[in-house]
């Protein structure tokens, strides 16, 4: 099986939280526009059994034709030199949805890092790239509706719970640090009443629902 054929199958999204896997996505880019912007790292953390595998982590850089500007490396510490010399993007990528399988992907404001691995994989290896998200930025507000009126960002919801932020703006660093803060969820989640993928995704939608009303 090829991993287009692969990719075409279904996330498992009923297994409990004590028997599933979730993928913690983080990318870092030269900016925040999609339609000009470029992708420059992935970094991935894998959940499983409610607990970060970490001996088992993602990261790569993708190698760039032309560094990103001054500003940007100071945000995310990828010198011009590392962007030269990155893994080539087709490669990268790959690796990622290796790494990745059939899993559900975790990530804070899912839709930007949705966006950026969607176009390049789309460029870079032909692929439709439709996995299924679990927003971390979202699902706080589903789980958490009183704090998440006050606490916005990763940072706020990093120091509403005392977790430690070892290396914020690299990619693998912040997957690491969503990861913490994606576990907290879990367990609260558990205590809602949901118990897998499935459940945490009609939390989201139901949040979305009621806010719309």
């Amino acid at each position: 099986m090829g991993l287009a054929d692969f990719w075409r199958g279904q996330a498992a999204l009923s297994l409990d939280f004590a028997q599933a896997g979730f993928v913690v996505v983080d990318t870092e880019t030269s900016g925040l526009d999609v339609r000009h912007d470029r992708l420059l790292s992935i970094g991935a953390c894998l959940v499983e059994g409610c607990c970060i595998q970490l001996d088992r982590s993602f990261y790569r850089e993708l190698r760039q034709e032309v560094a990103s500007g001054v500003d940007n490396i100071l945000l995310h510490g990828i010198g011009a030199q590392a962007q030269l010399r990155g893994d080539p993007h087709a490669d990268a990528l790959r690796a990622f949805l290796e790494f990745a399988g059939r899993r559900p992907l975790v990530a804070f404001n899912a839709p930007f890092d949705d966006e950026f691995l969607a176009r390049d994989i789309r460029r870079h290896l032909h692929m439709r790239f439709a996995p299924t998200w679990i927003d971390a930025a979202e699902l706080p507000k589903a789980l958490f509706p009183s704090e998440a009126q006050v606490e916005k960002t990763l940072d706020d919801w990093l120091l509403h719970l005392s977790i430690e932020d070892i290396e914020r703006h690299n990619a693998l660093g912040d997957a690491y640090a969503t990861a913490q803060f994606f576990i907290v969820m879990l367990a609260k989640a558990r205590r809602e009443g949901y118990w897998n993928a499935r459940g945490l995704l009609r939390a989201q939608k139901n949040h979305h629902w009621q806010r719309k009303r």
